[in-house]
Formats: C-alpha cells, sequence, structure tokens
C-alpha cells in the first residue's frame, strides 16, 4: 500500500511529457512570431504535423510495449530513423527552405520531441523492470 502511493505521488510520466511539448511549442513559436517574425501559418502546420507524428509515436510504442516489450528499446531506435524519414519528405510540403535559418527551426524541435520520446520509452522499460 505505502509502495502504490508513493508511485503516485511521482510525476507522471505522460503528464510531464505533455507539459514539455507544448511548452516546446509555444518558446518556439514566440521566438518564431516575435523575434524573427515569420509567417505563423508554417510554425502551426509544422507543429500540426510533429503533433500527430509525435502521438502516433508514443501509441506505437504503448502497443509494442504491451506486445513484445524485450523489444521496446529496438522500437524506439526504428521509430526515431521512421521520424526522421518522415520529416525529410515533410519538409518540402511545408516550404521549409524558404525560411531563414530553417535547419536551426527543424533540428531543435527535432530533438526535443525526440529526446521526450526516449524518456518516455525509459520509463516504460523502467517501469516494467520493476514488476
Amino acid at each position: 500500500m505505502l509502495g502504490k502511493n508513493k508511485f503516485e505521488m511521482k510525476a507522471n510520466p505522460n503528464i510531464l511529457v505533455t507539459v514539455l511539448f507544448f511548452l516546446t511549442f509555444l518558446i518556439h513559436f514566440s521566438l518564431w512570431k516575435f523575434v524573427f517574425h515569420l509567417d505563423e501559418i508554417v510554425i502551426v502546420k509544422f507543429y500540426l504535423f510533429l503533433s500527430v507524428m509525435f502521438m502516433l509515436m508514443i501509441t506505437l510504442i504503448v502497443l509494442i510495449n504491451k506486445v513484445v516489450p524485450e523489444f521496446l528499446g529496438l522500437s524506439v531506435i526504428g521509430l526515431i530513423l521512421l521520424k526522421f524519414a518522415l520529416m525529410y519528405l515533410i519538409r518540402k510540403k511545408l516550404n521549409f527552405e524558404v525560411i531563414p535559418g530553417y535547419k536551426f527551426h527543424f533540428i531543435i524541435p527535432y530533438f526535443v520531441l525526440t529526446t521526450l520520446l526516449t524518456y518516455y520509452a525509459i520509463k516504460l522499460i523502467n517501469h516494467d523492470k520493476k514488476q
């Protein structure tokens, strides 16, 4: 009983990942709009795509963890490579090349969200090991 209450008091990884994702968006959007004075439609489309992909990746990680938890680590590496390939393909659709310093705007959110995805997977792996 005491152990369960201790676990519930710790930060829930779902909430933490969601909050960090939205903080990333807010900080990047603020920089985009108020510092660089760029068109906000592009950044909203970009983060809409990132949001859908991020939720898809989290869902796949949870499913993989339920079906074959022993392959979760390898699956995360594969999902990160898939995410990179999809981001590379979608950059043409978003006309990101017309934005000055577009690589900066592409790489930072990619690595932040990849870090959040990896953090979530590590939390799942560690939670499974404790049980």
